[in-house]
């Protein structure tokens, strides 16, 4: 659990300053300058939902893919402005309305799943978990970008 906090610590810290690119700034000062952007820095849907995956790992040790759904639905429907895209808002509303995860992550974009980064951002906490197994590491990652 030490390691994978300290992942979602540069996770976090990445997600937010990244954050920024999005919003107006004074690129002169803030960036060409080397001066932080004023705050506060918000963290995204990949923050958040990395929080999930490490809720999952604390309770069962592995990634139960239908504990991390029904955690991903809960951390969404408490706060949707984070960022989510197009994809994830569509997958986590229809599972919260009840369509099975399976079925709904399945009818994404013609069959073809998320065509988005998510499960690597997600990755960081889960290596740094199993970072004494990369075969398992890569395994539970695999479970968690469904």
């Amino acid at each position: 659990m030490a390691r994978a906090r300290l992942s979602l610590d540069g996770l976090s810290l990445g997600d937010a300053f990244c954050e920024q690119f999005f919003r107006p700034v004074d690129w002169q000062r803030d960036f060409v300058g080397r001066r932080p952007p004023p705050g506060p820095w918000r963290y995204t849907d990949d923050t958040e939902m990395a929080l999930g995956i490490l809720e999952v790992l604390s309770r069962h040790g592995t990634i139960d893919q239908d504990d991390l759904a029904a955690t991903f639905v809960r951390r969404f429907l408490r706060d949707q402005h984070r960022g989510y895209g197009g994809g994830a808002y569509i997958l986590l509303h229809a599972i919260a309305d009840g369509k099975p995860w399976r079925e709904a992550a399945a009818a994404l974009f013609d069959g073809g799943g998320s065509l988005g980064n998510g499960g690597a951002m997600r990755a960081a906490p889960i290596g740094a978990w199993f970072a004494d197994d990369l075969a398992r590491a890569l395994q539970e990652a695999d479970r968690s970008a469904f």
